[in-house]
């Protein structure tokens, strides 16, 4: 098993300063840091962690990614609130986060959908095009 601080002290090269090296100055300073709703460097990790490619991700983008994931967080708490239940569980949680993770699900019939009405549009092109052709 690996330390946790190892294993960041090896993904991020530091400066013999302590900050991290690579031109990453333009970070989230500690007073920002606090205002947020989650540790940075975490979704920051996560964001890269996804990426096919290597990009680099503007300071702002980093803020917006953490603040969205806040708000989401909020709008969970608040539907699970709305519970009879003293204790919740992870049903609760999986009930308040079901729009959430449905989203991608809706992506794949909204798709579906397009292709079927591709297919049927040029089904109708084809049945204009004979019918143009018979009556001149």
């Amino acid at each position: 098993m690996v330390d946790d601080s190892t294993a960041t002290s090896q993904a991020i090269p530091q400066a013999e300063s302590g900050a991290p090296a690579s031109g990453e100055a333009d970070d989230i300073t500690e007073e920002e840091s606090e205002k947020l709703p989650f540790p940075n460097a975490r979704v920051v990790h996560i964001i890269k962690e996804n990426l096919k490619r290597e990009h680099q991700v503007k300071r702002e983008a980093k803020l917006a990614a953490n603040e969205l994931l806040g708000e989401i967080m909020a709008d969970i708490a608040q539907t699970m609130d709305n519970e009879e239940y003293f204790t919740l569980s992870v049903e609760h949680f999986n009930k308040a986060a079901r729009k959430y993770r449905e989203i991608g699900l809706n992506k794949k019939r909204i798709i579906r959908i397009k292709k079927v009405l591709e297919k049927q549009r040029a089904e109708l092109d084809e049945i204009i095009a004979e019918i143009e052709l018979e009556n001149p």
